[in-house]
């Protein structure tokens, strides 16, 4: 740990995105980079955490969609703008399970630890599309998926961070609270590989519980659909995790995390109130026309056309947001089931 008596303190910059940085919400995804010259939201909870041995000198802040629209350009800026900070330790985040958000966290994680030499920090849902693509670049720490479990989740991002500041020794990953890296490191154990090896081999041959030291990951084998036969007499479907419902909201679907799904006639959809719930993209331009998340108007046009058999008049919407693998597959098979029972041959998947 640090000496709390030192007069220097270790700089720190935070990163986060257009909602945590109390700029706005999807509204303000727009909006470029900034600086603000204190801790904001997150940052405080690291400013506190931290405050004996370092400084939140700067916040920097982005929007969602535009580091998105293009991450290379915007991770060249956002690298440029911290590396005038002149930091010690980078905090990213945490992200969650937002998928915009956990790449912007990611990149920059990943750009500043690689180009400035310093130690970086993120936090992020296991299941975030992110997670794969930086964990051997950075920490990230483990997180669930809703923003609420930002106080639980700060003190490990700080304990990590402040430990790398050190150079005090970081543990497993299940003994420390971050997210596999799949980076191998040389580390002493009592026992040689051998050892330890027969002592597991001998506790499952008992039916005792055991932990490999390593875990391959498991992949759903999916075979793909047959082609369709004739798609001239097909009953075609549209799906989509999009999440453009009524008003009402009749089937309780959620921004994010959601569990349920709906299936509404289209033209009904469409000719009466109608919003999109989903909390993870900018549904503006599928407000504006409705068919750019359903291209109703053209299938039903290859279909008077003769080169489409028909169109099931209903579509079926769910939230693809933050929502977990084992939910997914509860609603997919339901999904299917339901198209069965109308006699559709084929469905199109539309996403965000």
């Amino acid at each position: 740990m640090c000496n709390a008596m030192e007069q220097k303190k270790w700089r720190v910059v935070c990163y986060i995105n257009q909602f945590f940085g109390q700029i706005g919400g999807e509204d303000m995804a727009h909006v470029g980079f900034s600086v603000k010259h204190e801790a904001v939201g997150p940052a405080k909870l690291f400013q506190n955490l931290l405050k004996d041995c370092c400084e939140v000198v700067a916040t920097v802040i982005c929007g969602d969609n535009y580091f998105a629209d293009d991450t290379a350009r915007s991770t060249a800026e956002g690298l440029a703008i911290v590396r005038e900070l002149k930091p010690d330790l980078f905090i990213a985040g945490p992200a969650f399970n937002a998928g915009r958000y956990g790449i912007s966290c990611g990149s920059m994680a990943s750009a500043v630890g690689r180009e400035l030499h310093i130690p970086t920090v993120t936090g992020m849902y296991p299941e975030n599309p992110a997670v794969d693509l930086f964990r051997k670049d950075t920490y990230i720490v483990k997180t669930g998926i809703m923003s609420s479990q930002l106080r639980s989740v700060a003190p490990v991002m700080a304990g990590i961070g402040l430990r790398l500041l050190t150079g005090e020794h970081i543990g497993s990953a299940a003994s420390e609270g971050y997210i596999i890296r799949d980076v191998i490191l040389n580390e002493e154990q009592p026992q040689n590989a051998a050892q330890r090896a027969i002592e597991m081999l001998m506790k499952k041959i008992k039916g005792e519980p055991f932990e490999s030291e390593l875990l391959p990951p498991k992949f759903d084998i999916v075979e793909p659909a047959p082609p369709v036969a004739d798609i001239t007499r097909a009953k075609l479907a549209l799906v989509t995790d999009g999440g453009l419902i009524p008003e009402s909201n009749p089937d309780k679907l959620k921004p994010n995390g959601s569990t349920t799904w709906g299936h509404y006639d289209w033209d009904k959809l469409i000719s009466e109130p109608h919003f999109v719930i989903h909390s993870g993209y900018d549904g503006t331009w599928v407000m504006e026309n409705p068919y750019r998340l359903f291209p109703v108007d053209v299938l039903r046009e290859e279909v008077a056309e003769g080169r489409l058999g028909s169109l099931e008049p209903e579509v079926y919407v769910a939230t693809g947001n933050c929502a977990s693998v084992a939910a997914s597959k509860e609603k997919g098979r339901q999904i299917a089931q339901a198209l069965l029972a109308k006699g559709v041959d084929a469905a199109i998947l539309t996403s965000t």
